[in-house]
């Protein structure tokens, strides 16, 4: 699997959870936190595509997250901090897999 296609693969969970491109408008319901854990698993497993990836924006705090290091926990614990976080990939990737797709044609 191709680092486009790793990126398409976590895009796609957004897709799944309907929120691509509605994280400012989520109901107080529980898909914004399961996005967010789903999110946070899928940068932490993305294997080739990790290296692309903003370390300190995106990698260090999923792993932090992850380990249950307290900092990153208590930073992403309210849903608007974790809607920004979220927002911030889904255009990274957008922008990644749109800029990758240019290079290739």
């Amino acid at each position: 699997m191709s680092e486009i296609d790793k990126a398409h693969e976590i895009l796609g969970i957004y897709r799944f959870y309907k929120m691509d491109g509605k994280l400012y408008h989520y109901d107080e319901d529980d898909r914004l936190d399961e996005l967010f854990d789903a999110v946070v698993h899928a940068i932490n497993d993305c294997g080739i595509l990790k290296p692309l990836l903003p370390q300190a924006e995106f990698v260090i705090p999923c792993r932090g997250i992850l380990n249950q290091e307290r900092a990153w926990l208590q930073r992403f614990e309210h849903q608007d901090t974790r809607a920004f976080f979220l927002s911030d990939i889904y255009d990274f990737l957008k922008l990644f897999t749109g800029r990758t797709k240019l290079r290739v044609n």
